[in-house]
């Protein structure tokens, strides 16, 4: 197996460390565990916006479509009874309340205005019909008239005084038709208002459902994001092995996101190495190869060399980011018992060993720093 790293997307607050270097651990054992205070507390707040937005999407969605109450989604009802849920849709309800009684309330009063002037134009209109059938007794009175004053049995001024009454009786008709049509104008322009206060709504509610569905959008995608986090609370380790290289000691220290918390270092496969071949001498290495690890660590006069075999050459060179240098990545299995030889010694992450790989004619010399994880190639030598 490979080593392999415990790493952190976004990073964090260390809350509880789990583990110390050199610790052996199980796959999906929690090896840390970073502070959820944050996390817990975003989720929260993005939680109840999702609750209110989702809330006042449905009241404008109502108010849209004219409804008489508004219909909230079935995971916001069936959840009612928790406080912050029911908080949300009764400030909804009693908003939509208050908004539907005055738009109603102002269009009743609108509606009020054009029944009055209807009785009004009623009215009008039967003083208009009374002052016609005057008009016209007094026109066939004046038609009957003239002929007799011509013959001098009536006199000019009961010719007159008819006369001036029917122009009165035409004047008073006209006003009461002009009356009419004011009436008329001032109903149209209610039935407009009337109109126009829906389809005020109808734009202020479009509006403010867009900016809603913006805000939702956003409050779920950073809802996700809190959870997400919460379940990334916990490392744990990747596979069965031991800690190496554990970076973070104190809690409450700062994860940086991507940062190398520590190394799980595999024990429970064949053992392995890795060491690195210079590109110029990468030729002379075959996966079978025999090879010899000698633990520098330990009294070379007492501690013998230990074999292996080549298990596994890189097929393209990899650049060290530290120093530059390129190098070939190859991979060495220990020998079964091998390790029995060097008893009571043990290996250990982090000791140096030097790797001899027997090619025919010379040997390449690997030093590795970090046996199981991190080598560095020292040279090739002659036998």
């Amino acid at each position: 197996s490979n080593v392999k790293k415990v790493q952190h997307p976004t990073g964090g607050v260390v809350g509880e460390i789990g583990v110390r270097e050199g610790q052996k651990v199980r796959a999906g054992e929690v090896v840390m565990r970073l502070d959820a205070t944050q996390a817990r507390a975003s989720l929260a707040i993005f939680s109840r916006r999702v609750v209110e937005f989702t809330a006042r999407r449905a009241r404008l969605e109502a108010e849209r479509d004219d409804l008489a109450d508004i219909a909230f989604p079935d995971w916001l009802t069936a959840r009612a009874d928790a406080p912050e849920i029911a908080a949300a849709l009764h400030s909804e309800r009693s908003l939509f309340a208050a908004r539907r009684t005055a738009r109603l309330g102002r269009q009743a009063q609108l509606r009020e205005r054009i029944t009055q002037s209807r009785h009004e134009i009623a009215g009008l209109k039967a003083q208009e019909e009374a002052y016609a059938r005057g008009l016209a007794v007094l026109e066939r009175e004046i038609a009957d008239l003239k002929p007799l004053l011509a013959k001098g049995i009536v006199n000019v001024q009961r010719l007159n005084s008819l006369e001036t009454q029917a122009a009165t009786f035409g004047g008073e008709r006209g006003e009461k038709i002009a009356y009419q049509a004011q009436a008329a104008g001032r109903i149209a322009e209610a039935e407009l208002q009337i109109l126009q206060i829906d389809q005020d709504l109808r734009t202020e509610v479009g509006g403010e459902l867009r900016d809603v569905d913006a805000q939702l959008g956003e409050a779920v995608e950073r809802k996700i994001a809190a959870e997400d986090q919460l379940r990334r609370i916990d490392l744990v380790a990747p596979q069965d092995g031991v800690v190496h290289e554990l970076a973070v000691h104190t809690v409450g220290g700062v994860i940086a996101p991507g940062d190398t918390i520590m190394s799980i270092v595999p024990v429970a496969d064949r053992l392995t190495v890795e060491a690195r071949i210079a590109p110029q001498d990468i030729d002379q290495v075959r996966i079978g190869q025999p090879a010899l690890l000698r633990l520098s660590a330990f009294n070379s006069h007492t501690t013998p060399e230990i074999s292996g075999q080549v298990t596994q050459v890189a097929a393209d060179h990899t650049q060290d980011p530290r120093t530059g240098l390129s190098h070939y990545l190859v991979r060495v299995a220990l020998a079964p018992g091998a390790l029995d030889r060097i008893a009571p010694h043990a290996l250990v992450p982090g000791m140096p060993v030097e790797v001899f790989i027997t090619t025919g004619e010379r040997t390449a010399l690997s030093y590795l720093t970090k046996p199981l994880y991190d080598q560095i190639n020292r040279a090739f030598r002659e036998e």
